[in-house]
């Protein structure tokens, strides 16, 4: 089976649901082998992830990251020690994961198997024979019927409960809580810097179910002190000074999630110098990424209105002059909520779409008043005519769909696109 096959194969299982437990004692039971740490939310799940790894890595272990979704290829979502599982690695994985549910369904194995279910068995057999110490585990689009639900993590977090996804996950903030709070295991700790009565409510109950502890992290105790292009500084609690090179003010929130996390994780070898250096290495693709300056070029994945929101709150501490959005939203989210979120700060709108389920940018366009708009047919229509409207100091920020955002960061770094699916 050639790469490519094996890719095309991949992105086209779509079953009913693999007997995960079944497949995993059939396996070995790989998630056994190493530590782990799980993390949900509705936004900022991705960075918190990034943060965790970091820190454990600086702090000497040997750690493995999984998450979701994927800006450019599918190899991005699996990573021991920063380092992306290479392609052939990627391709026996998947064969060897595939041999094992051939063995059980037979001739049946693509009516049940689902991607990310697969993805998810490759991921800790990888970190298996990599043998990780620790494994940071991003939840998919829930916790409670995640394929990730097979890992059992000493330390959970939850960052966040937004109305997103709710056709599969509820209609109700409540609804959606219920489905993410379940990241904690038995006996475990959770970790969420959640305030919203109705949301702690579910997380709660669950903790109580599984007898496990609650941290609600109190962020009045969370003070910034500064914020530019390079980077951002702050106090938590009795920590002074504490560096990240993320940009976005939401970014120092997923930060002391990250912190109380790994001190909760209890391992001695996490010290204050491996925390303050890990906060300050991470990195984290296509969130608020700067991929230009004179003009300041941003991409940042926003897909959702809460996200749009602190997109729109972080750009406004930020120096620049005029700001072109370039924005593609992808089908099933509110592209009226995201746009009225985000239009207000700028001063021209290039309305475009991914090459895979973008929203129609016509239908965009119709959609936004007050500001100058224009539709360009692809994201490199788009970034060219954002090229040639911008002067030194002004922002071209690219957002509305992790899609967008990964089809024109490969553009831009010279690589093949192979995003189709980021769940």
């Amino acid at each position: 089976m050639t790469y490519e096959a094996m890719l095309q194969k991949l992105y086209n299982l779509k079953g009913s649901g693999l007997e995960l437990e079944r497949v995993v004692h059939a396996l070995g039971d790989p998630q056994k082998s190493f530590r782990a740490i799980r993390v949900a939310g509705t936004n900022g799940k991705g960075s918190v992830c990034a943060f965790l790894a970091q820190i454990l890595q600086e702090a000497g272990f040997r750690v493995g990251l999984f998450t979701s979704p994927h800006l450019v290829h599918p190899e991005e979502r699996i990573r021991v020690n920063s380092r992306e599982i290479s392609p052939e690695e990627f391709q026996a994985q998947f064969e060897r994961i595939w041999t094992v549910i051939e063995g059980i369904y037979g001739t049946e194995s693509e009516r049940y198997a689902r991607f990310f279910e697969v993805l998810t068995l490759m991921a800790l057999e990888y970190f298996r024979a990599q043998k990780v110490d620790w494994a940071v585990i991003e939840c998919g689009v829930g916790a409670r019927t995640d394929a990730t639900r097979i890992v059992s993590a000493e330390v959970s977090v939850l960052t966040n409960v937004e109305l997103d996804h709710t056709d599969s996950l509820g209609k109700t903030i409540a609804q959606i809580a219920y489905q993410k709070a379940a990241v904690v295991s038995e006996g475990g700790t959770l970790i969420t810097a959640e305030h919203k009565q109705e949301a702690l409510a579910e997380i709660a109950r669950e903790c109580r179910w599984k007898n496990a502890r609650l941290i609600q992290l109190d962020l009045s105790r969370l003070h910034a002190k500064s914020n530019s292009w390079d980077g951002q500084r702050f106090d938590w609690r009795v920590w002074q000074d504490l560096e990240i090179s993320l940009l976005g003010n939401y970014q120092l929130q997923n930060a002391v999630l990250a912190i109380e996390a790994a001190n909760a994780l209890g391992e001695r070898a996490i010290t204050e110098s491996a925390i303050r250096a890990g906060l300050r290495k991470a990195r984290w693709p296509g969130r608020m990424e700067l991929l230009h300056t004179n003009p300041y070029i941003m991409l940042d994945g926003a897909k959702n209105p809460a996200g749009m929101r602190a997109l729109r709150a972080a750009l406004s501490s930020l120096k620049y002059e005029r700001c072109i959005v370039v924005l593609g939203i992808s089908d099933r989210k509110d592209a009226a909520a995201m746009i009225h979120e985000i239009v207000p700060i700028a001063d021209h709108v290039i309305v475009t779409r991914a090459s895979f389920r973008g929203v129609d940018p016509e239908y965009l366009a119709s959609l936004i008043d007050g500001v100058p708009c224009t539709v360009a047919p692809s994201p490199e229509s788009a970034i060219k005519l954002a090229l040639t409207q911008a002067r030194g100091g002004d922002l071209i920020c690219v957002t509305g769909s992790l899609f967008l955002v990964g089809e024109v960061r490969a553009r831009w770094k010279g690589q093949e696109h192979f995003c189709k699916d980021p769940h």
